[in-house]
């Protein structure tokens, strides 16, 4: 804010004897002001073009334009309309001079000589005033330019979302095309390894039969990045359907899916009561799935293996997390957990593709919520998300 003490205010003394302007400097130039002088009624008009004022002090008597026909021109321009005016005069006030004085803008009458106390006093008074309205001003002006700014960092903001909406559609577009485009070859190549092996197999030995099965291992590998990064394409452009979403059952139907799996394993589930929310269901149910899926395939070498899942009710959201006590993860690396294609164990340990956990990012984000995991290698591992509560009443 601008500093209120810089700020000088201009003081017009208008008196047509040099002597009087001389006294009426000599009183207030303790105030520290600018103070301009005129010795007529023309003069005192052009400096009223030239400059604002805070008040102006005007001898009623001057030969040529009086006092009052002065004031009643400064008064009827636009700008310096407000200004107030102290009449000074030598005269008796009669009541026919003080109508006139009063109807041509007067604020104050001073007879001469001066007291210098007082005149001063009523000066500071309008100099206050004029600091104040200079004050606000700047802070009206101030207010202007910030606005303007954050107008244009909206404007540029908006622009940047637009941009970032475009080159996502565009790089969902190609992600769908691509995915389809690679399938047809996929499959050739597939079915062709299999009409060779089949033909061929008596006379293949043990290395080139391995060779075979790896093509055929890596063309089934690609097959399922493709469908994945298909899901993860669909996510970005399918439509919302929101309505109460039933938790519970939600994670019954994920164990039902997950049957085969949780053969043969001894797993200790820990499930706390969760509350539903309003989203998709069935972008819902691909978060379930994969976090029950990824929980169950990373405590495989753990016997008892232990998952619990659980929720934490906010002010404002909701956090449901998939707890284990599997392999874990290094805390340096959890910015890659949600990315595409981002793996942070060896295929040879672990099956997948790396797409699972950014399909869940991307749907919570799209529900308004976020995501994020805390882990320790060996010790297993906490993944998190939370939706906002608004709307679940």
């Amino acid at each position: 804010m601008t500093d209120k003490t810089a700020h000088k205010s201009n003081i017009l003394l208008v008196d047509d004897e040099q002597a009087n302007l001389d006294a009426l400097e000599a009183v207030l130039e303790r105030l520290g002001q600018n103070l301009i002088t005129a010795s007529r009624g023309e003069q005192a008009l052009k400096c009223v073009l030239e400059n604002d004022f805070a008040v102006i002090l005007l001898d009623v008597q001057m030969p040529g334009m009086s006092g009052i026909e002065t004031a009643a021109l400064i008064r009827a321009r636009e700008r310096s309309r407000a200004t107030p005016i102290i009449f000074l005069t030598g005269m008796v006030r009669t009541a026919e001079m003080v109508f006139s004085g009063y109807s041509a803008g007067a604020v104050d009458y001073l007879m001469k000589p001066l007291e210098p106390e007082v005149l001063r006093a009523k000066v500071a008074v309008f100099v206050e005033l004029d600091k104040a309205r200079f004050e606000l001003e700047q802070e009206i002006a101030e207010r202007v330019r910030i606005a303007e700014q954050v107008s244009e960092l909206n404007r540029a903001l908006r622009q940047k979302n637009d941009d970032l909406l475009a080159a996502n559609s565009d790089l969902e577009s190609f992600c769908h095309s691509v995915s389809h485009d690679l399938r047809m070859p996929l499959r050739h190549i597939h079915s062709y390894v299999s009409m060779l092996e089949a033909s061929a197999a008596s006379k293949l030995d043990a290395e080139e039969r391995r060779h075979v099965q790896t093509v055929q291992k890596a063309t089934m590998r690609m097959t399922r990045l493709i469908d994945d990064l298909l899901a993860f394409s669909r996510i970005g452009r399918a439509a919302m359907h929101r309505q109460r979403v039933p938790m519970d059952e939600l994670i019954d139907e994920t164990f039902q899916e997950l049957g085969p799996e949780l053969n043969d394993r001894h797993i200790d589930w820990q499930r706390h009561e969760i509350p539903d929310i309003v989203g998709d269901p069935q972008l819902m149910k691909q978060v379930w799935v994969n976090l029950l899926a990824n929980a169950v395939k990373y405590t495989r070498p753990r016997d008892p293996a232990k998952i619990e899942i659980g929720a934490d009710v906010g002010e404002h959201e909701v956090v449901y997390y998939v707890r284990d006590n599997g392999v874990g993860f290094n805390m340096k690396y959890a910015d890659r957990l949600f990315g595409v294609f981002q793996r942070l164990h060896a295929d040879t340990d672990f099956e997948g593709t790396g797409v699972g956990l950014a399909n869940v990012r991307r749907i919570v984000q799209r529900h308004g919520g976020r995501t994020w995991a805390e882990g320790v290698e060996g010790r297993g591992a906490t993944v998190y998300f939370s939706l906002p509560t608004a709307g679940n009443a």
